[in-house]
């Protein structure tokens, strides 16, 4: 088990919300001004801790072991510590008991509770989506018989039971306290930012001169960067090769991610929309920027791509939105996008939306789908929540890489 740190839970969340505060006053003022509070303080609420959660839909299970342990001269009764180290055959159990995926789990578990245990609580370790607990009942100078590894076992697991209770409680304590938190400073800079603006206002009719107009940060970096969309990289064979700019991929990235959260914000607008009615909203904010270079089901290589961006030189960006539906469904959609591309091209974005239940199931199932299609050779890396990017091979070319963005939204609408 981790060491327990000096930190508590309150500490924790007295400096995440001082962080909150900081990352809500670097955000631009209309965006504040524009975004509901509820959907502001869902957004900025997302780094608070979640309870740890006993996995109901795993089994529990325990696993026999036999070992070899060493127990070195000065650990022996002292009139056999002359006789040197003791190699002994020992047997543990191992019980796993699955909880659910949480990413803050070591950090939860470092944290200092308000109670704290004299006896320093049960031990265990996490792998995985498991709590796993070590029992020796056989080894040196032990033999337990099955009522004293029964005991043992139900105790330890009891002792792990309280533990998370008594943190879970402190956490959502902490999290209401966070969410009231952010929901009076939003409001608050929200009163601030309409206050500012009407004074800029007064001011603007006072001296007859008026404000310069700014385009949206992506769509400035889009439009007006002078950095050229094509970047010129020294050609490998006798023909012109040029690569698309990272970054420009990145821009692009968050015109389409900047779309989908609307989305995810009101599913039940987008409820009965099927994969090309998703599609033309998007084709329909790229051509905003783009005019009009921006089409869907148009041929590329091997297919029809859903989304066909095409800057200066040709086919350069191409992506493909798919209703999620498993590592089936997943592979294919890879398979049908490398089938696109071209020798010539480095990116392809993957969009997947998901209208099931369990959308962090998915998320946290992500990175064995991706890696283990056969096209994957390396790069695995999370951008954020649900932005993933990855590098794999063409078909038929092992030596030609391209970089995969497989962008995830959750489009799930409770019947509630």
């Amino acid at each position: 088990m981790n060491r327990i740190s000096d930190k508590t839970y309150e500490q924790f969340y007295r400096e995440l919300f001082d962080r909150l505060k900081l990352q809500i006053e670097s955000e631009s003022d209309d965006y504040i001004i524009a975004q509901p509070s509820d959907d502001l303080v869902k957004y900025f609420f997302k780094d608070a801790l979640q309870p740890i959660e006993f996995d109901s839909d795993k089994e529990e299970s325990i696993k026999h072991e036999k070992y070899i342990k060493t127990i070195y001269s000065h650990e022996r009764e002292w009139g056999y510590q002359q006789d040197g180290d003791l190699k002994v055959e020992c047997e543990k159990i191992v019980v796993k008991l699955p909880i659910v995926l949480n990413r803050s789990i070591d950090q939860i578990l470092n944290l200092r509770t308000n109670s704290i245990s004299l006896s320093g609580g049960p031990q265990f370790t996490i792998s995985g989506n498991n709590v796993v607990v070590e029992v020796e009942i056989k080894g040196y100078g032990k033999n337990l018989n099955n009522d004293q590894i029964s005991s043992g076992i139900l105790n330890t697991k009891s002792a792990i039971q309280n533990l998370f209770q008594s943190k879970n409680s402190e956490i959502e304590k902490e999290n209401n306290k966070l969410k009231s938190q952010l929901a009076q400073f939003i409001e608050s800079r929200k009163t601030k930012l309409d206050s500012d603006k009407k004074r800029l206002e007064e001011l603007v009719k006072m001296i007859k001169i008026p404000i310069e107009r700014k385009a949206g940060d992506v769509v400035k970096k889009v439009q007006i960067d002078r950095k050229p969309f094509i970047q010129k990289i020294k050609p490998k064979t006798p023909y012109e090769d040029y690569k698309l700019d990272r970054e420009k991929v990145i821009d692009i990235i968050k015109l389409i991610n900047n779309q989908c959260l609307q989305f995810e914000k009101t599913p039940k607008t987008y409820d009965k929309f099927d994969e090309p009615n998703l599609r033309d909203l998007i084709l329909s904010n790229l051509n905003s920027v783009f005019e009009g270079k921006a089409t869907g089901e148009t041929f590329n290589s091997n297919g029809k791509t859903d989304i066909y961006l095409n800057i200066d030189k040709g086919n350069i960006l191409v992506s493909e939105c798919k209703i999620y539906g498993g590592q089936k469904l997943y592979h294919e959609t890879i398979e049908q996008l490398l089938g696109y591309l071209t020798w010539r091209q480095n990116f392809g974005i993957m969009i997947s939306f998901c209208k099931n239940k369990n959308f962090s199931k998915i998320i946290d199932e992500a990175e064995a789908i991706i890696t283990f299609h056969n096209s994957y050779d390396s790069g695995f890396k999370k951008i954020d929540d649900s932005h993933f990017i990855s590098k794999h091979t063409l078909p038929g070319d092992e030596y030609k890489y391209v970089e995969f963005h497989h962008l995830y939204y959750n489009l799930y609408m409770s019947s509630l």
